[in-house]
């Protein structure tokens, strides 16, 4: 009698044992998909920030005179660096920073020839560029009406 109670236990413990390697394997597989769900949309945060603000500093571009004065009255906090370039530092909460707290970077490059203007925006992060866009248009003459 005692080795049938023996042999029920465990069988019963076996069964547990299972039930609890089941449950263990789809808990990982739920903490892997919420793990990257929470990558994916961080990315998608930070590309949609990247790309709306590249999108608002071509527009100032474009119809602006290209300067750092003009362009500084739509991106507060905008410099420029030694080699002609406009840029933006951001922190982690997409607001405007300094160089030291920056986790974002827009910069813009404008060059003028043969009458076409060009421009090259860029924002990164610390993993790198995280969108950019290159843009050409005709650059505004003076007419002389005299």
């Amino acid at each position: 009698m005692g080795s049938r109670s023996n042999a029920r236990s465990s069988l019963f413990l076996i069964e547990l044992i299972i039930a609890i390697l089941f449950f263990s394997l789809g808990a990982a597989v739920c903490v892997q998909a919420f793990v990257k769900a929470h990558t994916v949309t961080g990315e998608a945060r930070d590309l949609s920030f990247a790309s709306s603000t590249v999108s608002s500093a071509a527009n100032v571009l474009r119809y602006s005179d290209g300067s750092v004065e003009q362009f500084a009255a739509y991106f507060p906090g905008a410099v420029q660096d030694a080699d002609g370039a406009i840029f933006v530092c951001y922190g982690e909460d997409f607001a405007p920073c300094g160089e030291e707290d920056a986790a974002y970077v827009l910069r813009a490059e404008t060059a003028t020839e043969d009458l076409v203007r060009s421009c090259h925006i860029t924002m990164g992060g610390q993993a790198g560029a995280i969108y950019e866009l290159d843009l050409r248009w005709p650059a505004a003459t003076e007419v002389d009406h005299g």
